[in-house]
């Protein structure tokens, strides 16, 4: 399996590793909840240097973009970020990345790790099929990536690189250095809480990690895993690729129909989606509760009057409900909010119904500073 910079690190803090996208990853540190409430109350922070980060640059690079993602990269501002989506000729999603525009030709793309070879082959593949004049670069072995997430976020970066952050807003980013590292500093997350992701040259990862840990241990930095971080973000109805998101999967399925820019021109996919939009989807994502006591998980079956109407993607106990969550792809007569299923947990039919995302409302903050209105999410798996 493949290791993080930080390996020998999660190995000293007695991390309980996990393999995941083909990586030996941390699942939890001292245990799931307590790493979920360092989030949630405090701060967490997590390696997530196992994401692909592909570099774009030359003088083609947002046209070639734009034909690439779904999204209309020509609203992206430099310093600025978008998340959007990849999609192949009949509208499936090929992944669901961050775009970063780092100059007026110089992009970043963060994507899944599990789909980070997939996507570099198909960028040079349209590249060279429709010669663009850009230059493409995996730079996920130079760089290494970390998040600090939570509502004590900015006091934790602010005391690592001396400047002032409150004012970069969601979605932006700077450039800045800590301990004459250069950072590249993106209020960015995956958690619904403030936080930022960090990018460093991987060789500094360790250095910025202990930084981080010894300068954040006054508002209760905590690291995290995987697994407080899939809870984090199902609770903020964030998709994680794989499970909610595939190639044989849609934005319009998904109810992603705001990252699919069809003014902006051709793109690829978009002839599909139109279709779709047309016709309507035959599916749709939907995020639900349990009504009685019981935990949903993926794949399990969702019936409708003893008919099967869909498959739950992703599922787990919320600590902020108190109850069972989970998103599903349901038939559309059962895609409103209100509509009632049932899912099959363990040979138990549970009652289940259609609610709104997020599952969780961000609490009000400790200190008119240390927090804002809720980050978007990003692709993180």
């Amino acid at each position: 399996m493949k290791t993080t910079p930080l390996h020998e690190i999660h190995v000293a803090f007695r991390a309980k590793l996990t393999e995941f996208a083909g990586w030996h990853m941390p699942v939890q540190y001292v245990g799931v909840l307590a790493e979920y409430e360092a989030v949630r109350t405090r701060a967490g922070l997590f390696d997530v240097s196992h994401m692909g980060r592909i570099e774009v640059v030359g003088e083609e690079a947002v046209p070639f973009l734009q034909w690439i993602t779904t999204n209309d990269v020509n609203t992206v501002d430099i310093l600025h970020s978008q998340y959007s989506l990849i999609c192949n000729p009949q509208g499936g999603i090929k992944d669901d990345i961050f775009l970063y525009r780092l100059g007026q030709s110089s992009f970043l793309l963060c994507v899944n790790a599990s789909n980070r070879e997939k996507i570099v082959n198909w960028l040079h593949t349209q590249q060279r099929q429709r010669s663009y004049a850009v230059h493409i670069h995996d730079r996920s072995e130079e760089l290494a990536q970390l998040a600090v997430q939570g509502p004590q976020s900015l006091a934790v970066l602010q005391h690592l690189v001396g400047q002032e952050l409150s004012s970069l807003k969601p979605r932006r980013c700077i450039e800045t250095t800590c301990d004459h590292i250069p950072l590249l500093i993106s209020r960015t997350g995956y958690t619904g809480e403030r936080g930022y992701e960090l990018y460093m040259p991987a060789q500094h990862a360790q250095a910025v990690w202990d930084l981080l840990i010894r300068k954040g241990s006054a508002q209760g930095l905590q690291p995290a895993g995987l697994g407080a971080r899939d809870l984090l973000r199902l609770e903020m109805g964030y998709f994680l690729y794989g499970n909610e998101l595939t190639e044989e999967t849609t934005p319009i399925e998904a109810g992603a129909r705001s990252l699919v820019c069809f003014d902006k021109g051709p793109f690829v996919g978009r002839e599909a989606l139109c279709l779709q939009v047309q016709h309507g989807p035959s599916r749709q994502l939907v995020p639900f509760i349990l009504l009685e006591k019981g935990v949903p998980r993926h794949g399990m079956v969702l019936y409708r009057n003893n008919q099967i109407i869909g498959q739950v993607t992703s599922g787990n106990f919320s600590p902020a409900l108190h109850q069972g969550i989970g998103l599903g792809y349901v038939t559309p007569d059962v895609a409103q909010v209100g509509a009632l299923f049932e899912v099959d947990v363990r040979s138990r039919r549970i009652p289940a119904r259609v609610v709104t995302a997020p599952f969780y409302t961000r609490k009000a903050p400790p200190s008119p500073t240390s927090a804002r209105t809720s980050d978007g999410g990003s692709p993180s798996s």
